[in-house]
């Protein structure tokens, strides 16, 4: 595409035409009275002097086109590429999973029918991926050990498929929140970023790995990393015996305080996910807290012409002044 920067400067073109019929003819007016008489005038005027022919008058035409080519030159004529997305100063969000044997139990429901924790958790990280555009993410899965499942990156079609085949116990059987924690903070920092986020999704507490909770919540401190918790569970069940009524708490190993710890001291926030519903307004209120940038900025590359015109131009009146002089 090809637009001009200075468009207006097109009404200097009829300028010399202007000039030409507005300004008064030049008259020589000589006193024949006061005139000094030279008999060999002629012949004086015509040593050195060459002789007029129509070889070396100047067109018209190619005045014009001198003209013509130095206004367009004026107006400053551009090439305009295809517009170009620029990439956005993008968060680096790292979903950390707890896989352990407890992720199995079957509290949760979708449309009345059991689903295991893992399952619902898998289906509400995959919606809020879906909202993720312009943002790096990662995904950490942990159970007896912590490992990096997927690095940061912006393909989330890929970090959607790897998510579905994530199945219980891949990791082992334990809670190794320490090690899942501290993998998650250097996964987050290893590319530059506007903010750097954890969301750790755990219904355990700490019984496994090789790093304190302690020391990876120093570790996020430190790299300026934000972590947003969310534990896992559901509100105590009353189940009728055959003589009395039984209690069945399956949060029951839900470690709170270590969750609200990890959220409080690195400036994140707190979720209990008791029921689907939760679990899904969490997500969302996560999704609005760390909102992205809506708005596209894009780049139209462009190239300056005014050189073509003006060096057409230039030419053509050297070589109208060649004509003039030599021809």
């Amino acid at each position: 595409m090809y637009q001009f920067v200075w468009p207006f400067v097109l009404c200097l073109l009829p300028l010399p035409w202007i000039l030409r019929h507005v300004s008064p003819p030049v008259h020589n007016h000589v006193d024949t009275g006061a005139a000094l008489r030279v008999p060999f005038f002629k012949t004086l005027t015509q040593i050195g002097t060459p002789i007029s022919t129509d070889s070396n008058k100047i067109s018209p035409v190619l005045w014009s086109l001198v003209w013509c080519c130095f206004v367009l030159a004026a107006m400053r004529p551009l090439w305009l590429g295809d517009p170009i997305v620029l990439p956005q100063e993008a968060r680096n969000i790292v979903l950390t999973l707890d896989v352990s044997g407890s992720m199995e139990e079957q509290d949760f429901n979708i449309q009345g029918q059991p689903i295991t924790r893992l399952n619902i958790v898998k289906i509400l990280a995959d919606d809020f991926i879906q909202k993720r555009t312009g943002d790096n993410l990662g995904l950490v899965i942990f159970g007896s050990g912590a490992y990096t499942y997927m690095p940061l990156s912006p393909d989330t079609q890929t970090l959607r498929s790897l998510l579905s085949e994530i199945g219980i116990g891949i990791a082992g059987t334990q809670t190794a929140m320490g090690d899942a924690l501290a993998l998650a903070v250097q996964t987050a920092i290893t590319v530059p970023a506007k903010s750097r986020i954890v969301i750790l999704m755990s219904d355990g507490y700490a019984n496994a790995g090789a790093v304190s909770v302690e020391e990876a919540l120093s570790l996020a401190k430190k790299a300026d990393v934000k972590v947003y918790t969310i534990g896992i569970g559901s509100d105590p069940q009353s189940l009728q015996g055959l003589f009395s009524m039984a209690r069945l708490n399956a949060s029951l190993d839900l470690d709170e305080k270590t969750l609200k710890q990890i959220a409080q001291e690195t400036g994140g926030q707190y979720f209990l996910a008791n029921s689907t519903q939760e679990l899904k307004q969490i997500y969302d209120l996560i999704n609005q807290l760390e909102t992205t940038q809506s708005k596209d900025v894009t780049l139209r590359p462009q190239k300056e012409l005014f050189y073509i015109p003006a060096l057409l131009g230039l030419l053509l009146w050297l070589w109208a002044f060649y004509k003039r002089s030599f021809a």
